[in-house]
Order: C-alpha cells, then structure tokens, then sequence
C-alpha cells in the first residue's frame, strides 16, 4: 500500500506526540517518586566513597549477599558475603554510600582487561566482543543492593551518579550491566540504557537476565536533549548526572585510572572467606592474582595462616621467619631475662584450654599467646555483638555478628602464625569435655558467670585428670584469682556448691567465694547488680587485670615456677581502692563465719524475689530468609503486653499474623473518667507497638510498623510486619522492657543529671513522635508538688474516680500466675497506708474521710513523692488525632526503657494532664465548677514550672529518679485472654 505525503506528515506527527507524551510521563514519574531528592536527616555522616578499607569491603559485600539471598539470587554460605574474583582486581572499584560505619547500599564498577574480562562473558561475550573489536573502553556495573529496610529510598541513584561521574573521569565508553527483565523499564525509560543482549539465563543468580548498554558519548547527548529543557533540577537528569561542582578537575588528557590492589589483610580475609574463588582460576589468572597477592596467598596456602594486622606487613619470607623456630625466636625473644631460653621453649609446647572467649577469656588468650603459649583448645559457641564492645578483646564494628572463636582464631594467628589451635565451636558440653580437655596441660576460665553448671563440671573434670585450673573473675575494677590444683581443694568444696544447690544461692556462693573479703562491693552501684536477673556490670579494665594475674599464675604453674598457692588460697586486687586481699579459707565456704557473710549476702544480693508477671524464655534467633516460628510470634506478643497502662487495664488485643502481629484497642477495657476520648488507650496501645518492635529486633527480626493501616477497621491501632535478618539489635531496650515497672517509693532528691536528660530527649524525638519538657530543679519540683496536690484532689474527690480505682487494686494475694490491676502491695503504701485504702475502699468512707480532711492524705502523698524525685517531665504529643497518641505512647515506652536501661526509677502522674485534657478540648462541663478551679490553678503552676508549646498535647506526666528496689510488680492476663483471631488472613 502506498502513502501520500499527507499521511507520511500525520505519522511523523503521531510519533512526535508519542514521544513527547513518554517525555511528559517520565518527568512526572521522577517528580512522583522524589527520584532526585535524598534526605539525609536519618543518616549519621552520610558519605559516597570508594571502599578502602577492610571493613567497608565486608559490609558491602555482606549487604550485597543478604540481599541476594533475599531475592533467591544466591545461595547460603558461611561467608555471609558475596564477591568473585572481579571484586579482587585491582582496576574494580566497589562504591559504598555510608552512614558512618554502616553501607546502605553498593554498586561495583569493573573495567574490562584481557585476562580476566567481565562477568557478563558467560551469557554475552559475542556481543561484548564487538565492542572489544572496536577498541571501546567497556565497564561493568554489577552487585548493586541497597539495605532493604531503605529499598524505597534514593541512595542508589546518588551512589549511580558517583558512578557515573567517575567513568567519565576515567574515559570509559560504554557501562554494560544485566538486570533481571522485570526490571528493565527503569533502566531503559528512566536512565535512558539501551537494549544489548537478548534474555537468558544467569546460572550464577539463577534467574533471567537481559543485557543492557549506556554508549556514554552518546547518552549524554540524549540526556541533554531529553532533560536538559527545565530548570526543575528534580526532574533534570542531565544536570543530576553530568554537571559536576565547580571544582571539577579536567581529565581529558589524564584520566582516572584505578590500579590500586587490596590490602594483604583484605586479601587475605576475603580469600580465606571463599577458597574457592581460586579454584575456578585459570592457570596465567592464578597467577596474575599470586603476583598481586603474594602474602595474601602465601598465608592463604602455608599450613598455618598469618593474619596481618596491617595493610602494610611485610611477608615472613621477607624477613626469613618463615619457619617456626626461627619465627618464635625472634617473635618472643624480649621475654629473655624474665623467661629462660629453656622455659621459653616448654611454653612454647605448652597447651592451654580456655573456655570461652569473651570478657576474660579473650584477653587471656592474647596474653598467653604474647607470652608465648604455642597451643591451644578454645570453645566458644557466640557470636559478638555492640554490647560486648566494652570489655571483650574481639569485639569491633567488623566482628559484630561474626563467631567469637573465629575471630579470636584470627587474633591469635595474627600474634603467631605457626601456633596450634583445636577449635570446639558448639561450646564445651558433657560430650566434648574430654576431648576439650586432650592433651592439656593447664585450664584457663572464661565461662560466663552465671553458667555455673559446665563450669562446674569443667572444674571436676579437670582435676580429676590432673591438670590445674585458673579462675580470674573481673569484679569492677579488680581481679579475684584463684587456682585450683590436682590434690588439693576442689570446686565443690571451696564453693560449697553441689548438683542439689539452687540456682539463685550457687551463684551467691560463686560470688562470695571468689573474693571473700570483697574490694569492691563499697563502690558498686547495687541498681545494676540482679542475681534474679543474671546480670552485672564489668570493665575491660578489670579484664585486663584478670589476664594480667591469671597468666602469672600460668607461667608459674607451666613452668614449676615457686609461689604456687593454689585453694583454699584466694587473692583479689582492687587498683581503683589500692587494697589487695589475701587469706585462706581453709574449710572453703562452710566455716561458720562464711556462712554468717553468706548470711548477710543473701538480704542483700538475693531477698524476695519481685513478685509479678514472669519473663518468658527466649527464643532462639530467627536466620535470614527462615519462617518465623509461632512461638516467637507468641513472645513478641508477649512483649507488647509487658507495656503500661492506666491501674493496668492492658487495653490491648493482639492478632498474630505469618509475618507479625496486629495491636487492636479494647476500648471497653478502660471506663475510667481519666480515659477521655481514649487517651489513655491509645498511649498504652503506643507503649505496646513499641515494645513488639523491640522484642521483635531481639530475636533477629527487622520490624515495619504502620500505625491504623486499614481506615475501616478503627480498632486496629498498629501491625507489625517482620522481616528476619539474622541480626540481633536492639538488645539493651528489648531487656529493658521486661524489667520495666511502675516504682511508687520515695527517690533520691538528687537531680537528673543534664546527660541523661539530654539522652532520653533524643530518644523520645529522634523518630518526631513526641517531645519532653523536664524540671529538675527543686523551685520547680515544689511548684509541681502543688499542682499534683491539686489534680489529684479531684481524684478523691470524684466518685466514679475513686470507685474504678479501688476495683483495680487487688486487695487479697495473688492467685497464680496471671491477672490485670494493681496489687495491693505494688502501691508500696506501708502497713498503715495499707490499712487506710482498706478503710477507704467504699466511696461512702471516702466521701465522709473527706468531710473531716483525711482524704487530703493520698494528695499530699502524691506532692511528697513529686519533692522526693530526682525530676519531672511533662511528655508532649504532636497532636489530638489518635495516631499522634500512638506515637506519643511509643515515645512514652522509649524514654522509660531508656530509663530503667540507665537505672532510673519513673512513676506516672497521669492524673493532671488526663483530666486537663477535658477543659483544654472543650469539654470542661463534664467537671464540677470547683474541679475547672482546681484544674485550671493546677495547670498554671504546671506551665510555670514546665513551659512548652501551645501546639503541643501534654499526655503525660511522670517522676524519676534512684529509688530503692519494690517488691511487688504487676501481672499480666494470659496471653490466651488478648490474641484474638486475624482478621485480615
């Protein structure tokens, strides 16, 4: 069929329609999806840069493999890493866009070279080769991924834009890369990449791939054409991309070239990581990578691996230490003087069995190896993580997540290379004990305080095949030294400790019989010391000292070396009080005087256990890509009802769903006066979301909260959808919460420190729900005595108030386990006090007790404890709409747990700010005119003690302070009471 000029006009026409039309769509989808726009407010010293150092390799490498893992694009490896050989090579570069130590996301950038090619070779080498032919400078862009908690940001597009400027730099023709086909569009419609390969399989992703291509001279032109037309700069790719700053350098006649080849620790860390990447070598590649990497594959291949500390470490050959005698010669030969030539070569021999690695335990190993034990039998079955950064030898940015005897392995060899090392990953059991124990010739402790039991069995062991044992335990700032010998006193008898002894008083005797006459216990701050608990404060300071005084004993024992004083005999120096203890116990913990101290001990380090809900075990980690386990739905659960709510009505019901749970608001639950438009539930609702989020991050879990996700279902205030990662965090606020609780005792007077307000604030702001106005100062606590005097007058004073109150307290003992309200005991009243609630309980009594001003008691009690508390803090919501409460209850939560973390007790004062709410709303008839009085005198001297914005919502007033341990908690509904089915399956 022919066509007229007329109609030819009409399809030119058409076709300029169309293409401006795809223009006009592509601007309006990169002004929707903000794809020129980066906030960086979240991001702490955000920084692009080309990875350098050992810790950025692995961070990105790891990211790329947890998203990798996550899109079925590779499969698990004990690495936790992703890379091949192209990430080695000198001319790669891998960009990493940071916040400060953390990689959000990476991309590599990979020239072309004639030995090694690119990685898209094996699905597209002809269509590469054609541009070879042309002698075209062709990179690679490939292992792109972004933090998945981060997927919908824009950091890969400034990290691209890195890329992209750097190739121009380096005078790069073509950028070539393979993207799954789902993903083209983008790259094609946006980017302006064309189409360079057709669609095939990538065995190494097992998934589709289609190969595309930027022609660099030839994109920037399009770019200019198809964006350079506005001075939107969020719509204009060309200045985006190609527009550098002011300084920009000229390159044309020198370009950027990369040629800059791993460091020998990253090196060697990375190949010991994946062997197997030399394996798949050719034989001229292998030794291209021996050329570059002589160390790295020299440590790599001998019998024992180095493990420079350094980049720049010269190789044992070089310095003709590569064997191990003439290694060890030099290596120790500044122990000579202190250690004969002789001593220094049974040492040598020696091997040393340490049980655990992590406080003591690591810093022992690093001593001995310095002094020059050759052998060794470690256990350890943890891994390192933030918390463990204060005092463990091999806790760092990098090791997080990584197994301790692996890296302390490493830390070991890198001391020296040619020692021998038997590994025992899964711990020491009933099992292994023996094997554990082959060939020792000495036992060093580094197990767990509270893991008395395998210590136990470790000990007797032990003894039993002759080889002596040395205890040194961190006890703030000193160490406690004992050492066991064949022959002499045992475990069992030195700590009076039996298979048949409770838990709670083996741990007391533990404590008491490693230092007997205690150094430090006059300066230790009792808050953070719970035997019910398990926990403790320690130093790496009294770790050090630990290390210091047991590898003394060591070399003393290893060597036949006088002064061996093995138990009864304890030793303890404190260098912070200058006191060093020493004695004998020559009937170990059973003479009648140590049973006196362990007496005294007991009142103070054991007592009455708190009586209240009970912390459910914890569950075991959930691994990257693993289904959640219902039972660890059910403790997450659990954790949100372990939130605060008004005479603990816990109005919640909880939905578990595959992924998560949802947080429904019991609207009924809570009739209270106090609960005016649901304040109260809705704060409570909030404090409960925030808890799952943390018990959620304990377990390995990475939580997406939404708050009311469906306008239809008005109840449902939160959902919690989880994604595992198989990485642990917030691990100080997840063990907060289940300590949390309400402390009604009189505080020191001493005020809050600055820092630790200054803490909490950005705590409660940092994620813009809520705010905090505090006063600290004692003017300003005697100001607030009198409004809390006054508010809560009109808590006595109203019937419907009082009566929900006294139905709340549960004034006969607890039966079992669960239940809601407030124990009777909880409200820490005194005998008295106790007598008087008692008397008071019908309204009738309270009714005449306040006649004759004996109902003014419960209000100068509530003033007396604002006075006696270290501040006051009036919490501030963004708004009144209920998802503005929500994330003020999520702030509430954050700052308390941050709190009990830091030991500080807090009381609620809600009864001010709650009724407040009434006469600031519009609803002040709902008071007696005498109550608006009260109210409104109240909340004058409020403001005056804690002025704050008027666009701001008080919710929530409260106290804190240091406060003596209670003695009664609260309890909780059986969980069966609160799950509810899911609605939305």
């Amino acid at each position: 069929m022919s066509l007229t000029k007329g109609s030819t006009a009409q399809i030119s026409h058409t076709e300029a329609t169309m293409l401006a039309i795809a223009d006009k769509r592509r601007t309006i989808r990169i002004k929707r999806s903000s794809l020129l726009q980066c906030k960086l407010d979240s991001l702490d010293r955000p920084a692009i840069k080309i990875a350098e150092t050992p810790d950025e390799y692995t961070r990105a490498f790891r990211l790329v493999y947890e998203e990798y893992l996550r899109s079925g694009y590779t499969k698990p490896h004990p690495s936790l890493m992703h890379y091949t050989i192209w990430s080695m090579l000198p001319q790669t570069s891998v960009f990493v866009f940071k916040s400060y130590h953390d990689v959000l996301c990476t991309l590599s950038h990979i020239p072309d070279s004639d030995m090694f090619g690119l990685p898209m070779d094996s699905l597209y080498k002809p269509e590469v080769d054609k541009l070879r032919e042309k002698g075209r400078s062709i990179v690679e862009v490939g292992a792109l991924a972004t933090q998945y908690t981060r997927r919908w940001t824009n950091l890969m597009v400034y990290l691209a834009k890195a890329m992209f400027q750097y190739s121009i730099m380096s005078h790069v023709d073509d950028i070539v890369i393979t993207v799954n086909p789902k993903h083209v569009n983008f790259y094609t419609q946006i980017f302006l990449f064309k189409p360079f390969g057709e669609v095939r399989h990538y065995g190494s992703v097992n998934a589709p791939a289609v190969a595309l291509r930027i022609n660099l001279s030839e994109t920037l032109d399009e770019l200019k054409e198809k964006y350079d037309n506005t001075d939107d700069f969020d719509t204009n790719l060309f200045t985006f991309f190609v527009r550098m700053n002011s300084g920009e350098t000229d390159t044309k006649d020198n370009p950027v070239k990369r040629d800059q080849p791993l460091d020998p620790y990253t090196a060697y860390h990375l190949l010991r990581q994946r062997p197997e990447l030399l394996d798949q070598l050719a034989e001229e590649q292998r030794d291209f990578i021996e050329t570059i990497y002589h160390r790295a594959l020299f440590n790599h291949f001998s019998t024992h691996p180095a493990h420079p500390e350094t980049p720049s470490g010269v190789p044992l050959d070089m310095l003709k230490l590569e064997n191990r005698d003439a290694y060890t010669d030099v290596a120790f030969c500044r122990n000579l003087g202190l250690v004969d030539y002789a001593g220094q070569r049974k040492l040598l021999g020696s091997r040393v069995a340490i049980a655990g690695l992590g406080g003591v335990g690591g810093v022992h190993l690093m001593t001995l190896a310095r002094t020059g034990i050759g052998n060794f039998n470690l256990a350890d079955f943890d891994a390192y993580s933030p918390v463990n950064i204060n005092r463990q030898y091999g806790a760092s940015i990098a090791s997080f997540g990584r197994n301790k005897l692996d890296v302390m392995t490493e830390r070991a060899l890198s001391v020296n290379p040619f020692m021998d090392i038997r590994a025992f990953p899964g711990g020491i059991t009933a099992t292994s004990l023996d094997d554990f124990l082959k060939d020792v010739d000495l036992v060093v402790d580094g197990i767990d305080f509270f893991a008395l039991d395998v210590r136990r069995q470790l000990f007797n062991r032990a003894l039993a095949l002759g080889i002596p044992v040395i205890t040194a335990a961190p006890l703030g700032f000193s160490c406690a030294l004992l050492v066991f010998t064949p022959g002499g006193m045992n475990f069992d008898d030195y700590f009076d400790i039996t298979e048949h002894t409770e838990k709670m008083e083996a741990y007391l005797r533990f404590g008491m019989g490693l230092a007997p006459r205690p150094a430090h216990l006059g300066y230790m701050d009792r808050r953070f010391v719970s035997l019910h608990d398990r926990r403790g404060p320690s130093l790496d300071i009294a770790c050090h000292m630990c290390a210091g005084m047991a590898a003394t004993e060591a070399v003393r024992l290893l060597l036949g070396k006088k002064g061996i004083r093995p138990t009864p005999y304890f030793r303890q120096f404190d260098p912070l009080t200058g006191r060093f203890t020493t004695g004998k116990l020559r009937q170990g913990l059973r003479s009648p005087l140590q049973r006196l101290k362990l007496a005294i001990a007991r009142r103070f380090f054991l007592g009455t256990p708190r009586t209240g809900a009970l912390r459910p075990p914890d569950p075991e980690m959930v691994g990257l890509r693993q289904d959640i386990p219902p039972a660890t739905l059910e403790y997450i659960a659990q954790a949100a009802t372990r939130a605060p709510s008004g005479d603990n009505v816990q109005p919640w019901r909880i939905a578990m769903h595959e992924t998560g749970i949802h947080i429904h608001a019991a609207r009924q639950a809570d009739d209270s006066f106090f609960n005016y438009r649901q304040v109260a539930t809705l704060l409570a609702c909030g404090a409960a979301a925030q808890n799952a989020v943390f018990a959620a991050g304990s377990v390995g879990l990475d939580a997406d909260l939404s708050l009311f996700p469906d306008e239809q279902e008005h109840d449902r205030v939160a959902s919690l959808h989880c994604t595992p990662i198989g990485v642990q965090s917030h691990e100080i606020m997840a063990a907060a919460l289940w300590r949390r609780h309400t402390n009604r005792r009189m505080y020191s007077a001493s005020p809050i420190p600055p820092a630790v307000r200054d803490r909490v604030d950005h705590i409660v702001s940092e994620q813009h729900d809520a705010a905090l106005v505090w006063a600290t100062a004692m003017a300003q606590r005697k100001t607030l005595a009198k409004a809390v005097y006054l508010a809560d007058r009109v808590r006595v004073e109203r019937p419907d108030l009082h009566e929900h109150l006294m139905r709340f307290i549960r004034f006969e003992p607890q039966k079992g386990p669960y239940g809601d309200g407030l124990p009777l005991g909880n409200l820490e009243a005194g005998l008295l006090g106790e007598m008087y609630l008692r008397g008071l309980r019908p309204w009738s009594a309270m009714h005449v007790a306040n006649l004759i001003g004996l109902g003014r008691l419960m209000p100068l009690h509530g003033a007396l404890s604002v006075l006696r508390s270290g501040g006051v803090a009036l919490l501030l919501a963004n708004g009144n709409a209920e998802a503005d409460i929500v994330r003020a209850g999520m702030a509430w939560q954050r700052a308390w747990c941050a709190l009990e973390h830091m030991g500080y007790s807090v009381q609620p004062l809600a009864a001010l700010p709650l009724l407040h709410l009434r006469i600031r709303l519009g609803d002040a008839e709902t008071l007696s005119p005498s109550h608006v009085s009260l109210l409104e005198k109240a909340w004058n001297l409020l403001a005056e003690a804690l002025p704050h914005p008027s666009d701001k919502l008080p919710v929530m007033l409260f106290r804190t302070g240091i406060g003596s341990a209670i003695r009664h908690g609260t309890y909780r509904l059986p969980l069966s009471e609160i799950l509810i089915p899911d609605d939305t399956a």
